[in-house]
């Protein structure tokens, strides 16, 4: 195994400021259960001297814990008692103020842009985010770490791991905004999230449909430690930097009529229906969002894409990106409810999976911005997932989590396409 370039871990816990005293359940919902054994992952770095320090950081997350409306993220994970004796249990967030995880790090070896330089981008994410994962002891493990890593020219990464049952990726991003709004003291006075949903869990037949949900995967259940256990391959990571000359190539190569979102997915779409062939990638699933301000993951709208045997163009895949998404939210709270807890599910990497970040939002401390943002999802099956970046220095980035042996074929065919 390859050796960390991060020494000096020093792990302590951050609580609320104040007890809420309630020790109240927040119960999963069937978009929570959905992707129970996924995980949101981001870095944030900071090259250089900065108005704020790691105290300022750490000192900070006490009263972010504060707010309402993150009661949740500091609690732990409970099982209900199930009546079906055939059933597994089911389980909930006790908001009991038992914390979030602090990492604090040092990279002696790298300056921030020295380690932003390296060809294998992946690395940003196997050492500068801890390997959180939740189980097999869940009544003990943190939904939350925040790792803050200082590197040898003064600059610093922030590193966020976040359970998904907490959220969806704009959730993370706006969590980490909050922070940033706190420590720049111009922040809402009052949260601007939604009233939490008080839902009972597994309610059978409630916004469901009897139908059979190709967008998540069954899998057998991972009982205390989720994580998909996926031993058929070895995942990788790869980001395509697309540049703005490359992106307006694109768009008049194929159909200025549509999105540069639509066109993209329709690009990594083609390229893995050569890489795979035309029966094994029939299917994309697409997860957006209902809105940017919210932080459930009943927010999210998942939708499938299915393609017909004669379509293989780009343009003609962007047609159906663009028109013929069929959302399944209904179809799958319908199926995960009716299971009661018996099996898990996979939603990222069930099928080809394509996720917009556009509505992630910007994180700023003091008026300064990361110079670089990186996200990722943990925990994928073997299909893949394709995160698309807002608009940054480059045009947009595209961060493909897959196979190593199919990212390495995915590497040509991109180049091949964008020539």
């Amino acid at each position: 195994m390859e050796a960390s370039p991060v020494t000096d871990l020093k792990i302590s816990s951050v609580v609320p400021a104040s007890m809420t005293g309630e020790n109240k359940p927040r119960h999963l919902t069937a978009m929570d259960l959905a992707v129970k054994l996924h995980y949101v992952r981001a870095v944030y770095f900071f090259k250089g001297a900065r108005d704020f320090t790691i105290v300022d950081l750490k000192n900070i997350t006490f009263p972010l814990l504060d707010l309402q409306c993150y009661d949740h993220v500091t609690g732990r994970i409970r099982n209900l008692d199930n009546d079906d004796p055939s059933a597994q249990a089911i389980p909930y967030i006790r908001c009991n103020d038992s914390g979030m995880r602090i990492v604090e790090a040092k990279v002696e070896g790298f300056t921030v842009q020295e380690w932003l330089d390296l060809d294998d981008r992946s690395i940003d994410h196997r050492f500068l985010v801890y390997d959180q994962v939740l189980g097999p002891d869940l009544f003990f493990s943190p939904l939350v770490y925040l790792q803050i890593t200082q590197f040898k020219c003064g600059g610093l990464s922030i590193g966020l791991s976040w359970a998904h049952v907490l959220g969806d990726v704009v959730s993370a991003s706006t969590f980490m905004k909050r922070m940033g709004q706190l420590m720049s003291n111009h922040g809402p006075s009052k949260p601007v999230y939604p009233k939490k949903p008080e839902l009972a869990a597994h309610a059978n037949g409630q916004d469901g449909d009897n139908g059979h949900a190709i967008s998540i995967k069954k899998v057998e259940s991972v009982g205390k430690y989720w994580l998909l256990s996926n031993n058929k391959c070895k995942i990788g990571r790869y980001n395509f930097n697309f540049s703005l000359e490359q992106i307006d190539r694109l768009m008049a190569k194929y159909d200025r009529s549509f999105s540069e979102i639509s066109i993209l997915y329709a690009l990594i779409w083609r390229s893995m229906l050569n890489i795979r062939g035309e029966n094994d990638t029939n299917v994309i699933t697409i997860c957006d969002r209902k809105t940017s301000s919210a932080c459930w993951n009943d927010d999210l709208v998942i939708s499938v894409v299915e393609r017909k045997d004669e379509m293989t163009e780009v343009s003609e895949l962007a047609g159906l990106v663009a028109s013929k998404r069929r959302e399944e939210n209904g179809v799958i709270k319908g199926m995960i409810d009716k299971d009661r807890g018996s099996s898990d599910f996979i939603t990222y990497g069930a099928n080809l999976t394509f996720v917009n970040l556009d509505k992630c939002e910007e994180l700023e401390i003091k008026g300064e911005k990361p110079d670089f943002v990186n996200y990722t999802i943990h925990g994928v099956g073997d299909k893949g997932v394709v995160l698309v970046f807002p608009k940054g220095d480059f045009a947009r980035v595209v961060s493909v989590v897959m196979s190593e042996e199919e990212l390495a074929k995915l590497k040509v065919e991109v180049k091949n396409m964008i020539m």
